[in-house]
């Protein structure tokens, strides 16, 4: 294939959503997180302590299980996110 050929392939590709890290931290010591995505499914399952994910770009929520029940809502752009979630 010559490379004009590929480059307007290219071109007529639809645009991918890129991924990106989301860090930050969960307490207390005995929270449990389930962050979802816009469908309702499961992405990541968090412990206590630091934490580093990789998400599409996208509306997802970040769920305390315990102690407290906490709904947050995470918009995940192209650029890295911090977010600390405190389940107590």
């Amino acid at each position: 294939m010559n490379r004009q050929l590929l480059l307007a392939l290219l071109v007529t590709l639809p645009h991918v959503a890129a991924a990106d890290i989301v860090t930050g931290t969960v307490t207390p010591a005995t929270a449990k997180v389930v962050v979802t995505n816009a469908a309702g499914e499961t992405v990541a399952d968090l412990k206590p302590g630091a934490y580093q994910i990789q998400l599409p770009v996208g509306k997802y929520k970040a769920q305390c299980q315990a102690p407290k029940q906490k709904t947050q809502d995470v918009l995940v752009l192209s650029e890295p996110v911090t977010l600390n979630i405190d389940c107590g």
